[in-house]
C-alpha cells in the first residue's frame, strides 16, 4: 500500500482550528500526511498553522495556485514553511481552472500558456531554492509536485518535478499516466522513479452505497463540466456520459442524471469502509506512492465523516 494522507479544505463546517485538531488526530493515528486544498483560502498560511501544531506528519498542498503569487514570494513562503515544519512539507502546484481563475480576472492565455507558466514558475523556484536565494535559506531538496490531469502536464511533471498529483483518475488512466511520467523523465535524462506518483481521491463513505453515489454524481458532473477533466473522462471510456453532461449546459439536474454508476465507481471512493479500502488499493496498484483522500459526508456532519475516514483508512 502507498503512504496514506488525508486532505482537508477550509469550509463553514471545517474552519482552520478544526482542521488543526483533525491533523493532530491524523498524526496520532499514524497517517503519513495531511494536505490542504486551496479554495478561497491561502494553502501555505494554513499549512504553517498545521506545522506549528504537529511533530511528525508530512504536510502538503493539493494544490497551491501559481497564478495567485509571484514566484519569488512563493519561494520565500515555502522556505519559511519548510523551516517551521522541520522540512515536513511538499509543495503541490497547479494552474487552477480557467473557470475559477477567469472569475477573479486572471487571464490564463492560450491553450499552451499554462504549461509555459508552470515551467517558468518551477524554474524560478528551483533557482531560488538551490541557489540559497530564499530567506530563510533552504537546505536539501524541497519537493515540488505538479497537479497533472492532461497528458502534457503529466509529462512535464516527469521532466521537471519531484512528483505528480492525479485527480479523478480511474485505474486505466493511472497506468497510462505512469508511462507519461517516464516519457517526461526520459526527455530530461532522469530516472522516472525519482517522480512520485500521487493520487488525490475523494471518498463518500456509507454502508448505503446508493446514498453515497447521490452526492458523488453531483461532484463528478461539476468536474466533468471543466474542460481538462471532461476531456480526460471522455478519453478513459465515458464519452457518452461526457456528451450528455456537456449537452446539459447549465441544467444541473440533467448533468447529474448523465453520470453513470460506472463513472462514479471508476473515479471516486464510494460505499462501505471495506469497499473504499479495496477501491483505493485498486487505484494505487499501478505504482502510486502517495494516496491523498478527501472525504465528503453522506447523511452526517463532516466531523463524523472525517472520523469514519480515519477509521477506514488508518494505517
Amino acid at each position: 500500500m502507498p503512504k496514506i494522507a488525508l486532505a482537508f479544505s477550509l469550509m463553514p463546517d471545517s474552519p482552520l482550528q478544526t482542521i488543526v485538531d483533525w491533523t493532530r488526530q491524523a498524526e496520532d493515528a499514524g497517517f503519513d500526511g495531511v494536505f490542504l486544498t486551496e479554495a478561497n483560502n491561502d494553502s501555505l498560511a494554513c499549512c504553517l498553522g498545521l506545522a506549528l501544531n504537529t511533530k511528525r506528519v508530512m504536510l502538503g498542498t493539493a494544490i497551491t495556485n501559481i497564478y495567485l503569487r509571484h514566484p519569488l514570494l512563493l519561494g520565500n513562503e515555502v522556505a519559511a514553511l519548510r523551516h517551521f515544519s522541520d522540512g515536513r512539507f511538499i509543495l503541490g502546484l497547479g494552474t487552477g481552472h480557467r473557470e475559477a481563475n477567469g472569475a477573479i480576472g486572471i487571464d490564463m492565455g492560450g491553450p499552451t500558456d499554462p504549461m509555459k507558466k508552470m515551467r517558468e514558475v518551477v524554474a524560478t523556484l528551483r533557482k531560488s531554492f538551490d541557489g540559497g536565494r530564499t530567506n530563510p535559506r533552504i537546505d536539501g531538496r524541497q519537493p515540488i509536485y505538479l497537479a497533472g490531469v492532461s497528458k502534457p502536464m503529466v509529462r512535464l511533471a516527469g521532466e521537471i518535478a519531484d512528483g505528480v498529483i492525479f485527480n479523478f483518475f480511474p485505474p486505466s488512466r493511472v497506468k497510462e499516466a505512469m508511462g507519461e511520467i517516464a516519457e517526461g523523465a526520459a526527455k530530461a535524462g532522469r530516472d522516472p522513479k525519482e517522480v512520485v506518483a500521487t493520487l488525490f481521491a475523494t471518498a463518500f463513505i456509507s454502508d448505503d452505497i446508493e446514498a453515497a453515489r447521490r452526492p458523488a454524481r453531483t461532484l463528478v458532473s461539476r468536474y466533468g463540466a471543466m474542460r481538462f477533466y471532461g476531456n480526460m473522462l471522455a478519453h478513459v471510456g465515458f464519452e457518452k456520459e461526457m456528451a450528455a453532461i456537456r449537452a446539459a449546459g447549465k441544467d444541473g439536474k440533467a448533468a447529474v442524471a448523465a453520470v453513470s454508476d460506472a463513472m462514479v465507481d471508476a473515479t471516486l471512493l464510494v460505499g462501505p469502509e471495506a469497499r473504499v479500502r479495496e477501491r483505493l488499493a485498486e487505484l494505487t496498484a499501478p505504482g502510486v506512492e502517495w494516496a491523498i483522500v478527501f472525504v465528503n459526508p453522506v447523511g452526517e456532519d463532516r466531523a463524523s465523516a472525517v472520523k469514519r475516514a480515519m477509521r477506514a483508512l488508518r494505517p
